[in-house]
């Protein structure tokens, strides 16, 4: 799967009955999130993961009155995330990765690496247009650990470099509202034997809404996203392609195509409080009708994560700018 770098761009888990964002603040508290197990359930017994998802929209709900945000020009501190997921889109193996990372907030005007957006670069920016630099990226497979892939190379981690173009669709007068269509388009490199090589380009256009708000002395984001991906045969042959090299008898001769790769739902909320911030995110895939779905290397035509991630600011700039 690909992942967009989007530090602490994350969602929250939620119990049953009325939710509220406290109801995620003892989520969390009681070990509801994290480490998620996502092995192909059905919504009746999705656990975490539909809690989740029911969590992030009762927040969504819970609508308060806007107001102005300035923020630090920058901030510093640590974090640490937690993430499920399952090796690649169409596998069945699951990872388990606990990472910690440098936490660098900054708001210029040009680069801007936030909890919202992650890295990006403004390119240009109006009222009804965006165009900025996009990168995303996703993590190694072991074949080890894949018995699809046993006895087939390793994959090695991804980056995706290239530019987005984003409509803003509406938005509320006070500004804590939006909804946007965004168009990303990357070129994807490996990382590894050799240092760079070319694997593919992506197209992922998608729908978003976003709103903030204030909530106790703590500053709420909520982000839902949806859309479809494309890709190149290049791309989808780095993942799902058989070379005669490795075929057995469980495992046919296969190459893929160009074209559609399934759809995606990303759905998350951030909490940022006076020197913290705690995230969730969920994602759902629906692979039905991809183009690689024939493969021998696609176990299922769905797919799940969740992440969490909580980040502690050591120090912040006394210069504020409206974000």
């Amino acid at each position: 799967m690909v992942w967009r770098f989007r530090f602490g761009s994350l969602a929250a888990v939620a119990h049953g009955g009325p939710i509220s964002p406290g109801d995620c603040s003892r989520a969390a508290h009681n070990g509801d999130i994290g480490l998620v197990s996502v092995s192909r359930p059905r919504l009746a017994g999705a656990g975490p993961v539909a809690r989740l998802l029911l969590c992030i929209f009762g927040l969504a709900l819970a609508q308060r009155p806007a107001l102005a945000v300035h923020e630090p020009l920058w901030e510093l501190g640590v974090g640490v995330g937690l993430l499920s997921t399952r090796d690649y889109r169409g596998s069945l193996a699951e990872s388990n990765f606990a990472l910690p990372f440098p936490y660098a907030i900054y708001r210029g005007d040009f680069l801007q690496v936030d909890r919202e957006d992650g890295i990006r670069g403004k390119l240009f920016e109006n009222a009804q247009l965006q165009f900025d630099l996009s990168l995303a990226g996703n993590v190694p497979v072991s074949d080890s650990d894949n018995s699809a892939r046993r006895g087939m190379p390793s994959l090695d981690p991804l980056i995706e470099v290239g530019a987005e173009i984003s409509f803003n669709l509406w938005r509320a007068l006070e500004r804590d509202h939006s909804f946007s269509l965004v168009l990303p388009m990357r070129l994807v490199y490996s990382v590894g034997d050799p240092l760079l090589e070319f694997q593919g380009v992506t197209l992922s256009p998608f729908l978003n809404y976003k709103i903030r708000q204030e909530s106790h002395g703590a500053l709420l984001r909520y982000n839902a996203s949806f859309g479809p991906i494309f890709a190149n045969s290049r791309y989808h042959d780095y993942f799902y392609e058989v070379d005669p090299l490795f075929v057995t008898p469980q495992r046919a001769e296969y190459h893929p195509g160009s074209g559609y790769s399934g759809s995606r739902v990303t759905l998350s909320v951030t909490r940022n409080f006076k020197g913290f911030v705690l995230g969730v995110f969920a994602r759902y895939d629906a692979l039905d009708g991809a183009v690689f779905e024939d493969s021998p290397l696609v176990e299922t035509d769905d797919y799940y994560a969740v992440g969490f991630v909580f980040g502690w600011i050591l120090g912040e700039s006394s210069t504020l700018v409206q974000h």
